[in-house]
């Protein structure tokens, strides 16, 4: 009998709302309200969006998902914690019937449209163009061409494999075998060793949800801005703030022929693939709107609030340029710039425009915001909010402790502050079960003094 795999528990910090807001904002873009609706579709069992429910209270969160487990799994999360902002609709977003009839703020999708057959991503933006709210933002995130399609002979061979007992351990073993024997396909393709790499820490579960699927799709951008025009949104930027950056993302000696095509949006990103291998994408769309004006643009930069993650790096004169690892290489990040950003927040956090007044900074808003953008993503820096009912984020996490405890995998706790979750290491878990955690670490994580 072959092995059944569960789909695990994930969450990804740029689904949170206060990061897409910075992002947008960094972007000159207009965002969604801040108590507007959340939507995730194919929200799997539904632990991401339990994170940011508990971490937001003020608004209202709606997971859907196709697999009547998953969504009791969710279910039976939110139960627990006594999540009152939350719920999960088991239904085929091809039902129309079966979907919420109101507006978001915010629609999720992530690492759906490359495993499902085009009606289904037809679907998909047809709910987004009729249910995003004005100023909201759709993300997807999904296999892209051309990096994507390196993996088209992993899926072969996991197919291959898929009436054995399990494919899955007998298609990674194979696979370390070639790469570690030196076969050409990972000569020819680097990033696949990386990737390799990368499936052998991942649960079961999420490899045959890779490569056991039915449909495996790495698809072009071309493709998918086809399906937002038709259903009237507008590509505006990539949840992932580093490909958002031209200077830093893209290599020197070809920004020219890449800024020459600037007035035909589905060459640039076709060239911007090309360039970065691209594997993966998380895209942005909106209903097509003006950008912000100038002064609303430094409005929307001025208002937010920055702080420390507890990855963030101490610097002293003696520091190394900070790392920042990109699809074409090592970004290096000078600690001139990024010392006095850090010792600041290193104080507590702080709005950009208090940011503004560092020297390094004076007059030079674009840099602070590229700098901030590069802390977030490097999860090193994030927005911050005001805070006052911590409750529902407390439950879930003391929840989360005792599923930890029971020997579940944990990806993250829910972190107000941050309106988000936040990965948390093996012993950080043990000391925030036991009371002993640092008096910051237990705060963040709403767990108070015990």
């Amino acid at each position: 009998m072959a092995t059944s795999y569960d789909y695990p528990a994930f969450f990804h910090p740029e689904q949170s709302p206060l990061w897409l807001a910075s992002v947008l904002a960094a972007l000159g873009r207009p965002g969604p309200a801040p108590d507007s609706a959340i939507c995730e579709i194919g929200c799997g069992q539904g632990f991401g969006l339990c994170l940011l429910a508990a971490a937001n209270p003020g608004r209202q969160f709606i997971g859907i998902d196709l697999s009547g487990a998953a969504i009791a799994q969710a279910r039976h999360r939110a139960r627990a914690a006594d999540l009152q902002n939350i719920d999960f609709i088991c239904a085929d977003i091809r039902d129309s019937a079966a979907l919420p009839d109101q507006d978001f703020g915010i629609i999720l999708n992530h690492g759906m449209l490359s495993w499902v057959e085009p009606p289904a991503r037809e679907a998909l933006f047809a709910f987004i163009g009729t249910h995003l709210a004005a100023g909201g933002v759709a993300q997807t995130q999904y296999m892209s061409a051309p990096g994507g399609e390196a993996f088209r002979p992993f899926r072969q061979l996991f197919q291959t494999l898929a009436g054995r007992a399990d494919p899955v351990a007998d298609g990674l073993a194979l696979l370390r075998q070639l790469r570690d024997g030196g076969a050409g396909f990972f000569q020819l393709h680097p990033h696949a060793s990386q990737t390799l790499d990368n499936l052998l820490r991942e649960p079961a579960g999420y490899v045959a949800q890779e490569y056991l699927s039915p449909a495996f799709d790495p698809l072009p951008f071309a493709s998918l801005a086809d399906y937002a025009t038709r259903h009237g949104l507008e590509f505006v930027g990539s949840a992932t703030p580093m490909e958002n950056i031209d200077a830093i993302s893209l290599p020197e000696g070809l920004k020219s022929a890449i800024a020459a095509s600037a007035d035909d949006l589905i060459l640039t990103e076709t060239l911007k693939d090309l360039v970065r291998n691209q594997a993966a994408r998380y895209d942005l769309w909106q209903r097509p709107a003006a950008a912000l004006a100038p002064q609303d643009h430094m409005r929307a930069l001025a208002d937010m609030w920055w702080g420390l993650l507890p990855a963030a790096p101490k610097l002293d004169a003696a520091s190394k340029a900070l790392a920042f690892p990109t699809r074409i290489g090592t970004i290096e990040g000078d600690p001139a710039i990024f010392r006095p950003l850090l010792d600041r927040l290193g104080e507590g956090p702080a709005r950009f425009d208090q940011l503004m007044e560092l020297a390094v900074f004076d007059k030079r808003p674009g840099l602070l915001n590229q700098v901030l953008q590069m802390g977030l993503h490097a999860r090193i820096l994030h927005p911050v909010q005001g805070f006052d009912t911590p409750e529902a984020a407390a439950r879930l996490n003391r929840h989360l402790l005792a599923e930890a405890k029971a020997g579940l995998e944990i990806p993250a706790l829910a972190a107000p502050p941050l309106g988000s979750g936040l990965v948390v290491a093996g012993g950080d878990l043990q000391t925030l079960a036991a009371g002993t955690a640092p008096a910051w670490l237990r705060g963040l994580f709403a767990l108070g003094s015990t």
